[in-house]
């Protein structure tokens, strides 16, 4: 029989890390299949914060012990939250598991809701790494991909990452309808 410490395929269990989901969004992206929603009012972050702290509290026999090496808010876009939500989360996450001291914390965002004063408590709040949805910096892809975001703002987003980070991704696609190599190489070089 299982129990919530044993693992039929594993001697030691490995490491933990935690996604927390935050599904909604500004507007949804026609490519996007991820659980997202667009956000048609305020999101009602107090009650679905609410409702992830009881599942994470469901959880905790599962997990009981074990350390949390790495926390990771997706989405959706996990930025259209308040700098405060996000710390509850993170503090709600601290009172009941073992989270590493030097875990890493990573929020997606979409260039479209930077606001420097934001992300600077964001970073307060505990987060330590980004992750932005830039995706390209050619504006008629971005039209096409349905991105809330011009190339402006990214390369805005980029340097409020760089003010406030020690920690960031960029995420570019390529392969996108009437992408040419040249137009994916300038993307990769910017």
């Amino acid at each position: 029989p299982l129990t919530p410490h044993s693992s039929p395929r594993f001697k030691t269990l490995p490491p933990l890390s935690l996604y927390i989901h935050i599904p909604w969004c500004v507007r949804k992206c026609p490519y996007c299949d991820f659980n997202s929603h667009e956000a048609r009012e305020p999101a009602p972050e107090r009650r679905y914060i609410e409702a992830l702290i009881a599942d994470l509290e469901a959880a905790l026999p599962l997990i009981w012990g074990r350390k949390i090496y790495t926390v990771f808010f997706g989405g959706g876009t996990p930025s259209v939250f308040s700098a405060a939500g996000i710390e509850q989360i993170i503090e709600a996450v601290r009172a009941r598991v073992p989270l590493a001291v030097d875990a890493e914390i990573t929020l997606e965002a979409n260039p479209g809701t930077f606001e420097v004063e934001k992300f600077r408590a964001f970073r307060a709040a505990g987060v330590n790494r980004l992750s932005i949805g830039i995706q390209s910096f050619n504006p008629r892809h971005l039209k096409a991909l349905g991105r809330i975001h011009d190339d402006r703002e990214a390369r805005n987003a980029i340097g409020i990452a760089r003010e406030n980070f020690d920690n960031f991704n960029l995420d570019l696609m390529y392969g996108l309808p009437q992408q040419s190599v040249d137009e994916a190489r300038a993307d990769f070089e910017a």
